[in-house]
Order: structure tokens, then sequence, then C-alpha cells
């Protein structure tokens, strides 16, 4: 069903977000999906100590890949 990939990394789009960190105060916050044994969330997130701001669940992305 799902062909082996050819890429060795996954490029998922960073949205910034114009909030500085609560718990470092970097402003490295950015918003983007993710997928784990819940099923597909959309996470606000550092990228500097890697709190998590916001985590809600969404619908999964089509198979064919187009939103």
């Amino acid at each position: 069903m799902f062909p082996q990939p050819t890429d060795p990394t996954v490029a998922e789009p960073l949205e910034a977000v114009d909030s500085d960190c609560p718990t470092c105060g970097a402003a490295a916050v950015f918003a983007y999906r993710v997928v784990d044994y819940r099923g597909w969330l959309r996470v606000t997130k550092c990228r500097s100590c890697l709190h998590v701001l916001d985590s809600r669940r969404i619908r999964p992305p089509s198979r064919s890949g187009v939103a």
C-alpha cells in the first residue's frame, strides 16, 4: 500500500509562532504536525528546550499526500 521512502528524512513545514517559550525564553517556537501512538496532532513547540505549548488532535492527512 505504501512504497518504500526514497528520501532519508521527512520534511514537514514549520510555521513560526510569534511567541517566546515560557520555559526557556527562546524565540524558537514553531507549529507543525506530528504523529504518535494517539494519531495525528498539531503541536506548538519550542525547538530549543522541546517544551510543548499546545497540542491538539487533527484529521489525518489524505493518503495521496494532498491536504
